[in-house]
Order: C-alpha cells, then structure tokens, then sequence
C-alpha cells in the first residue's frame, strides 16, 4: 500500500515548466526554395507565451551557428529588436512573425541559424529557441539556357516560316560571369549555351543582328539549377514607328491656365499588317506644362486598356480633350507630346502639339566660356569677355533680345518671356554645341553655360 501511494505521488506531481510567471515558447520555419544570393528569404517565427503572468521586455535575436553568414534585413525584426523596449506577451497569447534576410555567396553552404527570444522574469529559458537551416542552391551549380532567335516580321509574335535568324551571337553575362558565354545561333535560329552559373541576374542579349531590328526587353534570367530556360523563344522587332505616321496638332496657338485644349491627333499604318494592342504613352518625362489628358479621353488607345487597332493604310483621327496645368506659364508653353507604342511592338513613333502660354518673364543668366585647358569645364579665366550675344526664337529665329559679356563671360539678358531660344555669338566665335537656353520661371529655371570655339 505504501509503495502504490508513493508512485502514484510521483505521477502527480506538477513538471517544472508549470512554475508560474511568463514562459516564452519559440518555433520557426524557413520556407522552401531554391535560395540564391541576393534573394530575400523568409522565415516565419512563432512565439507563445504559455505561462500564466505577461511577459515583458520581450527581443528577438539570432546565433549564426555554421555554413553561409545569413545576413537578417534592416528593421525586420519589428516590435522584437533587440536594440529596442522590446515587446510584451499577454498569458496565452501567440504571434507569428516574417523575418527576412539574405545571403552573399554559396561558398560555405547551407545557413544554420538559432532564433532565440528572451524576456524578464522566464519561468523557463529552455524552449525559447529553435534551430533553422536555410536550404541554398549547391555552389557550382549551372544550368543549360537554350532558345529559338527569330525575325517577327508580321508582328504577329509568333515564329513562322523563313523568319529564323541565323549567325547571330546569343551571349549571357552578369555578375560573377567574368567573360560572357556565347552561342551562334544555327540555320535555324537555335542556340545553346551551357554551364550558366547560378545567379539571379544572368542577361541574354544578342549580337549580330540585322540591320535596324530591335530585341525586345528580357528581364533577368534566375539561374537556379531547376532547368527551365531551354526552349526560349526570343523574337526580334522592327520599329513600330516603321509602321505608324503620327501627328498631333492643338485648336489654339495660345492658352492660359485651366484652359479646355482640343488635341488632333492622326495615326496612320504605313505598313502591309494589321496593328493590334496600341496605346498612346503622353508627358512620358512628367512636364509640368503638358496638357492634362485623362486616360480614358484616348477611348481604346488608352494606356490603361492598350486596345487600339490600325488595319494595313488605314487613316484614324482621333479627338483628345484636355486641360492647360496651372504650371503651364512658368514655361512660356503648354503641349502634349505623346509616343504611340505597342503590346507586342517597340520603339514607336512621337507626335507633339504645342502652343504659347504667355504672362511670364523674368532675366536670363549664363556664362560663354573658352575650354583652354582642355577639361571641359568653365574654369577660372576662361570666360570669354566683352562679347556681345543674342537670343531668337527657335520657329522664326526673332530677335528677342541682346547682351554683352563682362569680364567673366557671363550675359544677362533682362525681363525676356519664358520660352526656348537660340543663343548667337557674335565675331570670331561660335557655340561649340547647339545652343538652347530654356528660360524657365523658378523653381523650373537654370542656368545656362555655352563653350565656345573659333568660328
């Protein structure tokens, strides 16, 4: 009798995880992948409070234990940096949390990582931690990247017969590629090139092409050793603007701010294919004088829908409502300048209307300057002195206004209308390059400098 009470005893007596006080109880997982430098990896982070009092001054941290340094990314920590207050766990409660971090190399392996939590006052310090390896792709691991070259053109984004390219250098580069690796492409436009090291931005790009044919952008090749970069098919493009005649005209020849404009705008398929997918790409620089145009004023031209169509000759007007911006005085001007592109197309044509938006002026300031120490910069004593200079409008080359030099090259010319003129140097020298000024109103102006030459 007395040994059965004393193992019935021992059975029930509390483990030692019960103790009260807050007990912190860590796991952690990465997620599966092909892990490569420069990738952002995750882990995800669980932690519980399993204790019956708040855990407080609650931080995370990390032991690398071997293979590759895991380098863990600014502040993902969040509420758990240990540089911080750190953060508290209600009895009960459980977070989850996505860390980041990344690798440099794959030299040293696979990452062994501890993550260990610590709070005040731990009942119990012993599952506050969880090991973790971060599964990376095997140094000296490569790929086959093999693919079909072809000339699209019926631009219709497909290979079709006689449109293979043959001869043309297929070439991969990128970091840690230290000479680029090359293939020439077969009679039939095929190519291959193996042993790819493994990287995330691994390039094709192609020599040797014909005459005035483009290739169209391809993001970087990840290079994982999955092997799914050996049947490429890489078209190559004429210019749409080949194919397309744009024009683009504006109702007025001057606007104030906030006036309606009413754009004309005519594109013609010069070409012997239908054209499919088109869209007009306005201000692509962001301008402040651009005439505001909403997207959907260029009905299925729009650059949200990209539906618009030409047929082989044909001649479509198009009518374009927009608004004068409020900036557009700042620059003597308002237009829209617009470059009409293609889903599957590249490099198509431009089109720009303008008009005058006067009731600005203001000074315009700059230097002429003699490049006698060859650096091509404006040093001290080199400006070009007691010289008078002239500006005129670039359409009707108008004398607007005249200046003359002072000792250091620099000419001012006063309360000129905003705009775009030419510069002339009068006497036995000449700009070296063409010289704009673009007279701006601030905080849009700047100054101008000319080099000059022996005329």
């Amino acid at each position: 009798m007395t040994v059965a009470l004393t193992v019935t005893g021992v059975l029930a007596a509390p483990p030692a995880s019960a103790e009260p006080g807050p007990n912190l109880k860590v796991t952690a997982t990465v997620q599966q992948g092909r892990w490569l430098p420069t990738d952002s990896i995750p882990i995800d982070l669980t932690i519980t409070n399993t204790g019956d009092a708040t855990a407080q001054q609650v931080k995370g941290y990390d032991s690398p234990q071997t293979g590759e340094y895991f380098q863990f990314a600014q502040n993902t920590w969040g509420d758990l940096e240990y540089r911080g207050n750190g953060t508290t766990f209600a009895p009960g409660e459980s977070r989850n949390y996505r860390l980041h971090g990344s690798v440099g190399s794959l030299a040293n392996g696979d990452p062994v990582l501890e993550i260990r939590v610590s709070g005040s006052a731990e009942a119990d310090p012993s599952d506050n931690f969880a090991t973790v390896t971060v599964g990376l792709v095997p140094a000296g691991t490569t790929e086959r990247v093999a693919g079909h070259l072809y000339a699209d053109a019926n631009r219709d984004g497909l290979p079709s017969p006689g449109e293979n390219v043959a001869g043309a250098q297929a070439r991969i580069g990128g970091p840690g590629i230290p000479q680029d690796l090359v293939s020439v492409t077969d009679a039939n436009g095929r190519f291959v090139i193996d042993g790819v090291p493994a990287g995330t931005q691994r390039y094709l790009f192609f020599w040797g092409l014909p005459d005035g044919w483009l290739v169209p952008y391809r993001p970087a090749l990840r290079i994982d050793g999955s092997g799914p970069h050996t049947g490429l098919d890489n078209p190559i493009k004429r210019p749409l603007s080949e194919a397309i005649q744009a024009s683009i005209t504006l109702d007025k020849t001057s606007y104030q701010p906030g006036d309606a404009v009413k754009a004309t705008v005519t594109l013609t398929n010069v070409g012997t294919v239908p054209l499919n997918g088109l869209y007009a790409a306005c201000d692509p620089v962001g301008a402040a004088n651009a005439v505001d145009v909403t997207p959907s004023n260029w009905g299925p031209f729009s650059p949200l829908t990209q539906a618009g169509s030409l047929a082989p000759g044909q001649r479509l007007v198009l009518d374009v409502a927009g608004k004068v911006p409020a900036k557009a005085p700042y620059f003597g001007s308002t237009h829209l300048h617009c470059l009409f592109e293609g889903k599957t197309h590249m490099n198509g044509p431009g089109a720009t209307g303008q008009a005058k938006a006067p009731g600005m002026s203001g000074d315009s300031r700059g230097q002429l300057w003699q490049d006698k120490n060859g650096n091509y910069r404006p040093d001290p004593g080199e400006g070009l002195a007691n010289t008078t200079v002239t500006l005129t409008r670039e359409g009707d080359k108008r004398l607007v206004s005249f200046a003359r030099t002072d000792a250091d090259g620099f000419a001012t010319f006063r309360n000129v209308a905003m705009g775009e003129y030419l510069l002339h140097v009068t006497g036995s020298w000449r700009p070296a390059e063409r010289s704009m000024i673009y007279h701006y109103a601030p905080p849009h102006n700047f100054g101008w400098d000319f080099r000059v030459v022996p005329s």
